[in-house]
């Protein structure tokens, strides 16, 4: 494992306070106690952010620690404030927060504890292992744009969910990302002053804590035994699926992140319907609105999530306990629709105007079945000790019972994946888009249900053995809560041994294959975007090619880039017309008054290319071509396969050099781009 320096720990614990603290303050204030409001802290953190970020930019105050302290400070007293009435209301009578139970509970509350840390580290481990250092940068499709969303937050202070539109969509008025993640990990920037890649990366760290524990708090909420939330973590630690294969791929750290959330606001949710108190009910309204702006899909996945839950709530319950639910649900709504307008609005207007993804399917029907059953779902090898440890779990099902709405709200999730593996039928297409029509994102879902199943197969094993032992020695007096846990920490330890350290270095080789031998941000590209630096300083922008990994260069270097995000060739059409005529035609320079204009309207001094690229097949951008004929530019830097030029405008010329082909490609309704797949 790569060294982990002082810095880098402060950095990680810097991280999970920012993620935790805001949170847990707002849930204390809110009479939240136990597990409730350890676990549901981090998603009333990323609420907070939601919520005052986009007042921030409205009233012209920056984005930054002080204003997160202060709108955690807010939210706390109003919370406080209503819980207090709420008491008094009552004529003395306490809602029954959760209270630290007896002795054996708090003992059974530090076996939950140590499950959960030991997942964290484990999880952190491969991440950090995969990753090879906080400093590396991801080489993903999506990292340099969520790597500049974060630089811009921290460099402006505007947290505004449109404002993003100034990395790669300045044309685009209707423009709108939820950034509740890099709104909050811009303050872990602000408060630390480490790099973009290293903030990025300590956020992936965290990951596999925050769902371990959300798992166990949601397990320990409806019931479930102390063995059992103390196991899930270490269990859900151990699957590729989630979170490894999402940060390996884009990396979908948002998403990830909203996924990891579910859990918990699930729990927090039951405790809002369990106590109707005005307080908590709020603060379950701010963390739904945390879960729509960290990624909207996982808030229609909690929703749907949600519908069994109140069945499984319903279906004994009396008709009063029906109608204090749904006056409840309908405070949080009110609650939320408020605090999230801005989110709310934003994501009804671009999943209307969006672009429409559809994944191929690549798998038979049974080939899909089969991959989800075996937990080989990319087709590189079964996880089969956890596979294993589901069928023991299958078996016992019946002891999950309070918790079978969450197995089959996951068991829609499974169908889905099997379907849009296995066919491309417009029904799967469109009912799926919310998901983007992505199998990995709909297994991941999946994933928290087989992770609850196969730690309960791990806890009927840990039974079994105990059993087995109280029979062999039946003189010996031992308690049988220990008897079980020693037989849980026997059954672990040889899952553990049998699975290669709980798939540990698995793990870490999907984590890793984002970041070694790619060629779209290498070391010698990092050099010339430090070179760029010195010459471009943080004026203007710089033309560059959005397939190469130059859309970095903000993140690293605070240099603007033209692109900040990839510019796929399949959606050419979807972008403003201005970035269209300079990718194909930048190269003009020479003799195109209309080149000359978007030079000026953006103030282009500089043009970088780099060496690699995203993808294979992508190849250098039509207006990026032989830029050493254009007599307007004058090379500055050329050394490992990239090359800095700077802008030095000639007299118009009538016609560019020969071979540029600039006839062609300032063809009004021309677009070349096309070729460059």
């Amino acid at each position: 494992m790569p060294p982990l320096s002082l810095q880098d720990a402060v950095l990680v614990l810097t991280c999970a306070a920012v993620v935790f603290l805001p949170g847990l303050v707002v849930a204390r204030a809110a009479g939240l106690r136990g597990w409730t409001s350890v676990g549901a802290a981090p998603v009333i953190s990323y609420g907070i952010a939601a919520t005052a970020g986009p007042l921030t930019s409205v009233t012209g105050i920056g984005w930054g620690p002080l204003t997160m302290l202060a709108a955690t400070g807010g939210l706390a007293g109003v919370c406080y404030a209503f819980d207090r009435w709420s008491r008094r209301r009552s004529a003395g009578v306490a809602d029954r927060p959760e209270k630290p139970g007896p002795a054996v509970d708090r003992r059974g509350d530090r076996f939950i504890a140590a499950g959960v840390l030991a997942a964290a580290v484990l999880g952190g481990v491969a991440m950090l292992r995969g990753i090879g250092g906080l400093e590396a940068v991801h080489q993903g499709w999506d990292a340099g744009f969520h790597a500049n969303a974060v630089r811009f937050i921290i460099d402006t202070g505007n947290a505004s969910p449109v404002a993003l539109s100034a990395i790669n969509n300045y044309e685009d008025d209707s423009f709108f990302y939820p950034n509740a993640h890099h709104v909050l990990t811009s303050i872990v920037g602000r408060l630390t002053g480490s790099s973009i890649p290293s903030l990025l990366n300590t956020q992936m760290l965290v990951l596999p804590g925050i769902a371990g524990l959300g798992l166990a708090v949601l397990v320990r909420a409806f019931g479930g035994r102390v063995a059992l939330a103390a196991s899930v973590p270490l269990v859900l630690a151990s699957f590729h699926a989630f979170p490894y294969d999402l940060v390996s791929r884009g990396p979908l750290l948002p998403y990830a992140t909203g996924v990891a959330l579910i859990p918990a606001f699930l729990a927090l949710l039951n405790q809002a319907l369990v106590r109707s108190s005005a307080s908590v009910v709020i603060a379950t309204a701010v963390a739904a609105t945390g879960l729509l702006a960290v990624h909207p899909s996982t808030a229609l996945t909690t929703v749907i999530f949600t519908v069994p839950l109140l069945v499984h709530r319903w279906r004994t319950g009396r008709a009063e306990v029906r109608r204090a639910d749904a006056r409840t649900l309908c405070g949080i709504a009110a609650v939320a629709v408020t605090a999230g307008l801005p989110f709310i609005v934003g994501t009804v207007a671009v999943g209307e105007s969006g672009a429409v993804v559809d994944w191929s399917a690549r798998q038979d029907f049974w080939e899909a079945v089969t991959g989800l059953v075996l937990l080989d779902h990319s087709g590189d090898g079964s996880q089969l000790w956890l596979v294993a440890l589901l069928v023991v779990g299958v078996v016992h099902v019946r002891g999950l019972r309070q918790l079978w709405w969450w197995l089959a709200a996951a068991g829609l999730f499974a169908a889905l994946f099997v379907a849009v593996s296995s066919t491309d039928a417009p029904v799967f297409e469109t009912v799926t888009q919310p998901w983007w029509n992505d199998r990995w994102r709909l297994l991941a879902l999946v994933i928290l249900a087989m992770a609850v199943v196969a730690a309960h197969g791990a806890v009927a094993a840990g039974d079994a053995l105990a059993g087995l032992v109280k029979r062999l020695a039946p003189e010996q007096a031992v308690a049988p809560r220990v008897r079980l846990a020693a037989a849980m920490v026997a059954v672990l330890a040889a899952f553990g041994v049998l699975s290669n350290f709980f798939y540990l270095p698995a793990n870490e080789h999907r984590v890793s294959a984002s970041y070694e031998d790619q060629p779209s941000v290498t070391s010698g590209e990092e050099t010339a975007m430090r070179t760029l630096a010195e010459f471009a300083g943080t004026d203007g922008r710089v033309m560059n090619d959005p397939g190469d990994g130059s859309t970095w260069m903000y993140a690293l270097e605070g240099v603007r880039p033209v692109f900040g995000h990839v510019a796929d060739p399949l959606t050419f059409e979807t972008i403003g017309q201005d970035q269209q005529l300079l990718l194909s035609a930048f190269h003009c320079l020479d003799s195109s008054p209309r080149v000359r204009q978007l030079v000026d309207k953006y103030d282009i001094r500089y043009v970088f290319t780099g060496k690699g690229y995203l993808r294979d097949h992508f190849d250098r951008i039509p207006g990026l071509r032989d830029l050493r004929m254009v007599d307007s530019l004058e090379l500055l830097y050329a050394r490992d396969g990239t090359a800095i030029y700077r802008v030095r405008l000639v007299a118009l010329a009538s016609e560019s050099a020969e071979g540029l082909g600039c006839e062609d490609a300032l063809r009004a309704g021309t677009q070349p781009l096309i070729a460059w797949i």
